[in-house]
Formats: structure tokens, sequence, C-alpha cells
């Protein structure tokens, strides 16, 4: 607790538009710019600061080099930075865990040779969570994995984003459906069964599940909440008040970028969406997340809460 607030943690994945465009099978257009962090990178930092936000930034580590001075800026800013893996590969959780370590520990020499400093906190692409990860970040000496999407819809989820898209959606994406019964705050994970608190806390990697609306289970983040509109972030944020919850609410970067000017993009419909159109519901949801949380990076927030 600090004063009469509980404690929560603000995600950002920093996921740019060459993300979006491989998971509909496409390449970025020749020339493209890296407008998640021209525009929504310095727009997310100004926001932040309004709000009296300091967040956990996940970034790619095929971007760290070129946006290193970005990535020095979240840190002086109180931010922290942590391990998005190396190209957002879709199937994360499917690759070997040879091939899964390698990529890890890319992103985290790129990360600290950019920064300064080595993350300690990793989340997979997409919730493509597979339990030998949590190996593999003990031994690199990771603190905590941010890779569980604790909802019983990830079946759904992947079909509707199947429709939306017109294409394939790796049977990983947003996880499994008995990650539906995992906590809502931060545990250490069973390795054999991930989604369950192991019965000691000797386990060396903590998993601080994303925040889901208590009771139903449902995705909340704002990339949902953008698409579905203001009622379920405030029904989902009673609910956590009520039930207790030591909110870990995610945001995208690209959440807060003007339009994409490319209709191959259309179906992500936030991308689509000028920022002008987004902003008064963008400020509400920060707003009310300050106004009932005190919002500290991720590593900070699990030396409190676990």
């Amino acid at each position: 607790m600090t004063g009469r607030k509980p404690i929560g943690t603000i995600q950002v994945d920093v996921d740019e538009l060459w993300v979006y465009y491989e998971s509909i099978g496409r390449r970025p257009p020749p020339g493209s710019r890296a407008q998640v962090y021209q525009e929504g990178i310095p727009r997310l930092l100004a926001l932040f600061e309004r709000f009296a936000i300091r967040a956990t930034f996940f970034v790619c580590g095929w971007d760290a080099p070129a946006q290193a001075a970005w990535l020095a800026e979240m840190l002086r800013q109180g931010h922290e930075v942590a391990n998005h893996t190396t190209w957002h590969r879709t199937g994360f959780a499917r690759l070997s865990r040879a091939e899964k370590r390698a990529d890890i520990a890319t992103t985290h020499h790129l990360i600290a040779a950019a920064c300064g400093q080595a993350p300690v906190g990793f989340k997979s692409p997409g919730f493509s969570f597979a339990a030998d990860q949590l190996a593999v970040l003990a031994d690199l000496g990771y603190r905590y994995d941010s890779s569980i999407l604790p909802t019983y819809y990830a079946p759904l989820l992947r079909g509707l984003q199947r429709t939306l898209s017109g294409g394939q959606v790796d049977p990983s994406h947003y996880g499994r459906a008995s990650h539906g019964r995992a906590p809502l705050h931060p545990y250490y994970p069973d390795p054999s069964a991930p989604h369950r608190a192991a019965q000691s806390s000797s386990r060396p990697i903590i998993e601080s599940p994303v925040t889901t609306m208590p009771i139903l289970r449902l995705p909340m983040h704002s990339t949902f909440v953008l698409t579905a509109g203001r009622p379920l972030f405030d029904a989902g944020l009673a609910l956590a008040q009520a039930r207790r919850v030591p909110i870990n609410y995610l945001l995208h970067a690209a959440d807060v970028i003007d339009a994409a000017n490319d209709p191959a993009l259309a179906s992500y419909r936030f991308l689509a969406m000028p920022w002008a159109s987004k902003q008064l519901l963008y400020e509400h949801m920060l707003r009310r997340l300050s106004q009932t949380y005190h919002l500290i990076p991720t590593a900070e927030f699990l030396a409190s809460a676990v």
C-alpha cells in the first residue's frame, strides 16, 4: 500500500508496425517509418508524466539498437525496460527450448547494450506461453515472466481474430483455456502446471499475469477496450477494486499512434483509428487507474506484491 492506494503496474508492449504486418503474413512497405516509436512512445511518456505513472515497456530486440535513445529516455523518466523477444515470433511457445533461449538471450544483450543495464522481466509475444521458458528465464537471471493471460476464452479469441484478419492464427496465441484458472495476482508457478501456484515459494521466477476481469475472466486490456468501449474497462476496474486485485494493466504503444495509413492493417481496429478518436477514452483509462492504484514498474511492484 502507498497511502490509501494499493500498488499496481502498467505494462506497455512496444510492438512496432512490422509486428502487425508479419502477423498477417505481409512485409512492411519499403521505407516505412517506425511510427510506434516516433509517435506512440513520446505520446505515452507525456501521458504517464501527466498522470504520475511509472510503467514497464516490453521491447523487441530487433528495434533496440535503432531506438536506444528512446529506451534510455524511458529509464531516465523512471520507467522499466523489459524483454519482449527479438522478432516477436508467432507461436513462440512451440519453439524448442534452445530456440527460446537464443531468442530471449539475444534481446537480453541488445537491451543491456542500449540501456546500460540488463532486463529482469519477460513477456512472450501474443501470450504464447510454454512452461519451459520459466527455466530459460531462471538460467538467464530473470526475476519475472508476464506471459500468461488468465482467460478461459483463448480458443474463442483465436477464432475471432481469424475471422477478422482473414488469415491463420497460431494455436498457441492467447495461451490455453486452462490459463483461465491462473491467479489474478503475482505467484510462483508450478512448472508442471504453470497456471497453478507452486507449493513452495523457492521457485526463482515469479509469474505476473496480465489482469483480466475478475470472475468473468474477460480480457480488459486497452486494445480490447478500444474495440468494445468504455463499459468493458469500467466494469473490469470496478470488479478488480471489489476483489482487491493488484492490477497489472496492459497497453500497446501502437494504441496511441495516429491512424496507420494502410488498408492492409484495417483488421486491427485500433490501428485504423486516429488518435483524436481514441484520446478521451485512453485518458479516461489512465486517469482512473492512477486514481485507484499507485502505479510503479513491474519489478518494483513484485518486490512488494509477492
